[in-house]
């Protein structure tokens, strides 16, 4: 035997080794692009052995094929190597079907092992396509959801920025209303009020000035009776701070009197504000103690202003 001939045989015994692992491989690879991989080195590795394979080797194969294709016995000639060293006799061997069958059944075998993976990794690759193709059919079906979502938003956000110019358009409007109309008419009505309250005697502006408390959002509204009331004429709370207040009914200027009378009424009634209250002015006296003493003033511009808040 060559050499060449020997080591050409030993590398398709190794290159038929690595076919073997790699099928062997191939049954644990779940990706269709590793299979295939696979499948191509395969068949790169039986090329490049069948390339290498001496000539005799080569004949011998391509006689198992036609053998194995036409169902018959056929006698192969080995042709003579010729050796220094041995004598070959040049001889026919008959190989009849059964042995044929014997030696060709593992290559048949393997060979219909490659073809069945190859049909199931065809299957995959089809069923992976189908879902590649649902998968894009979805895909463009929520492109398409997201541009009509889309637009809607820019429609949305058109519409909010729309109304809010119109509700500051109407805002504008009702400003310009009540500047303009709403608050003359509050005005004159105010002055009517005062014009009313001046004809009242004390009574009646303590009473005036209790519902005047309540339309503002005061509560637990009391007037004191007798005497002994510390010049407190009413006593009402807003919100946790509790108030007295002294009501003077006067044409002329109020003077420092009522501001002390005031004082006096807080502290006996332990109240946190005192108030006068007049349908009059102060004078700067009365005006000097109410900052001294913490007492809060409320004037005929002050009530004036009340009136048309609380819409008494």
């Amino acid at each position: 035997m060559k050499p060449s001939h020997f080591i050409r045989r030993f590398i398709c015994i190794l290159i038929t080794l690595k076919i073997i692992d790699i099928v062997v491989s191939m049954i644990h690879l779940s990706k269709v692009y590793d299979q295939l991989t696979a499948l191509c080195i395969n068949f790169t590795l039986l090329v490049i052995g069948y390339c290498i394979l001496p000539k005799s080797d080569k004949h011998f194969i391509k006689t198992i094929k036609n053998n194995i294709s036409r169902h018959q016995t056929y006698t192969f000639k080995k042709t003579p190597v010729i050796s220094n060293q041995m004598t070959y006799q040049n001889r026919a061997i008959d190989i009849s079907k059964q042995q044929y069958q014997a030696q060709a059944t593992p290559y048949l075998n393997e060979l219909s092992l490659l073809k069945r993976q190859l049909d199931e990794m065809n299957e995959r690759i089809e069923s992976q396509k189908a879902y590649r193709n649902q998968l894009s059919k979805q895909i463009n079906e929520l492109n398409i959801k997201y541009q009509q979502l889309k637009e809607l938003t820019t429609q949305h956000d058109s519409l909010v920025e729309d109304i809010k110019r119109l509700q500051a358009q109407k805002d504008q409007l009702a400003d310009a209303h009540v500047t303009d109309e709403y608050q003359s008419f509050m005005d004159y009505q105010s002055k009517q009020k005062l014009a009313t309250i001046d004809n009242f005697d004390g009574y009646q502006f303590e009473t005036f000035t209790c519902d005047l408390l309540k339309a503002l959002g005061f509560s637990d509204i009391k007037r004191t009776q007798g005497s002994s009331d510390f010049g407190v004429d009413v006593y009402a709370k807003n919100g946790d701070t509790s108030y007295v207040f002294q009501c003077k009914l006067y044409a002329s200027p109020v003077g420092i009197k009522a501001v002390q009378e005031a004082n006096s009424g807080r502290s006996f009634y332990n109240c946190k504000k005192a108030v006068v209250i007049t349908n009059s002015y102060f004078t700067p006296h009365a005006i000097s103690a109410s900052e001294k003493l913490d007492i809060d003033l409320w004037n005929r511009d002050k009530l004036a202003s009340l009136i048309a808040e609380a819409n008494v």
